[in-house]
């Protein structure tokens, strides 16, 4: 008797705690995942994230009380176990084949999760009320199998397709985590689980704009990266000699840069390998003190994802007001001294407007040609993501700086010193 009393407080508990605990779990998702989109308050976002884990959980244990853990638990203890090995004694790299099937891995995890339920008829502990029956629910884990499959086909597609250690392979993989991220929702829907669903439907919805925003930069749509058709047939060759490239130093940098009025920072995907931000904007405050003029130029296909180079600039504290789109930018450039780009390639290649032969053809541009001066710091004249030929370096104004972007910034800026206010060294 006192055992069937338990198991009704318990239920009874459950039922009513449980949506509670859910609903401030995604209040605290949703706040954490704006606060990751800036720099400064990705500590608190990340604190969030946690909570809301922590209180999904709860509502999880709340809702299977009463339900034989021993399954369950071993498989935490497994999982956790394991963790730690890896965690403790291991060095995780995410190799450009690895995060494409990471980010389809909760996919797969969706499928088996959908098949086991199909096959069981099982619905959630205290889902009945929200659990879908009968054909509403086949086709929900119908869609989620099919959503799951589809993140696999993607993430193998962004691991070693036409898109793979491409500019459009962001896109790919933003596209496998919206199919894993819907797969999930749809298995919510059928189970009952509204934090399931509401997780999912975030990254469904998170990705599928990603995925939009990279392939917009680069002037395609999404499937059309993914499946490598809608872009321009043929590509320069990555081999192609350079006849006319001219290459300088940090000193000859310094000394165009101080004579300036205005310059145009375009930091690139070469800058954030380099960690290179605090160098690059100690040289804009030097250049800044001195009266010039000195925006940053961002392009939305920079960096692994948009936004990425945003982020590196607000970690160096720069100004958001000196921080231009790719457009306005172009603008700035038509009457700037100097151009100064960071390890940035194809997003200044020119044959993007040009050449319909070159794999970039038909991408933004950022034009730095419009400028008088323009100064390429990069290691190496081996093409970008796209393997295409830039045009830019055989420009008759464009100086080649090679080297690792930071410790090039740090040379010009030791130039820039002895002739920059004292102010600057502050």
């Amino acid at each position: 008797m006192n055992v069937v009393m338990n198991v009704t407080t318990v239920n009874a508990l459950g039922n009513f705690a449980v949506p509670i605990v859910y609903i401030a779990s995604t209040v605290f998702f949703v706040l954490g995942l704006k606060l990751m989109c800036r720099v400064r308050r990705a500590r608190r976002g990340v604190t969030l994230l946690g909570l809301g884990f922590v209180l999904a959980l709860a509502g999880l244990v709340l809702e299977a009380a009463h339900l034989d853990p021993k399954l369950v638990l071993a498989g935490v203890a497994a999982g956790l176990v394991l963790g730690l090995i890896v965690g403790l004694t291991g060095k995780v790299e995410l190799g450009a084949g690895f995060a494409p099937l990471l980010a389809a891995a909760g996919g797969v995890a969706a499928v088996l999760v959908a098949v086991s339920a199909f096959l069981s008829d099982e619905a959630w502990p205290l889902g009945g009320a929200l659990a879908l029956e009968g054909g509403p629910r086949g086709a929900a884990l119908g869609l989620a199998i099919a959503s799951g499959l589809a993140a696999l086909v993607l993430g193998v597609l962004a691991a070693q397709g036409p898109a793979a250690r491409g500019s459009g392979q962001p896109s790919v993989v933003a596209l496998a985590a919206s199919a894993s991220g819907l797969a999930s929702a749809m298995v919510g829907f059928a189970l009952g689980n509204p934090i399931v669903v509401t997780v999912g439907g975030l990254v469904a919805t998170a990705g599928w704009t990603l995925a939009a925003i990279v392939a917009s930069a680069l002037g395609r749509e999404p499937l059309d990266v993914a499946f490598g058709s809608g872009g321009k047939a043929g590509e320069s060759s990555a081999r192609d000699e350079y006849r006319n490239v001219k290459a300088c130093g940090p000193e000859e940098t310094a000394m165009v840069l101080e004579n300036a009025r205005k310059v145009v920072l375009v930091p690139g995907y070469g800058m954030a390998v380099a960690q290179a931000q605090h160098a690059l904007a100690e040289i804009a405050k030097m250049l800044s003190l001195r009266g010039v003029k000195v925006v940053y130029a961002i392009h939305p296909a920079a960096g692994l994802i948009p936004g990425h180079m945003n982020i590196l600039l607000d970690e160096a504290k720069v100004p958001a007001a000196q921080i231009l789109e790719w457009e306005a930018a172009n603008a700035e450039l038509a009457d700037a001294d100097v151009a100064l780009v960071v390890g940035a390639n194809d997003i200044v290649n020119p044959a993007t407007l040009n050449d319909a032969t070159s794999a970039v053809f038909g991408m933004p541009l950022i034009d730095v040609a419009r400028a008088r001066a323009v100064f390429v710091i990069k290691r190496s004249l081996r093409p970008g993501a796209a393997g295409a030929k830039n045009a830019l370096f055989d420009l008759p104004q464009t100086n080649m700086v090679l080297g690792d972007a930071k410790k090039v910034l740090q040379a010009i800026g030791v130039e820039l010193k002895a002739q920059t206010p004292a102010a600057a060294a502050a």
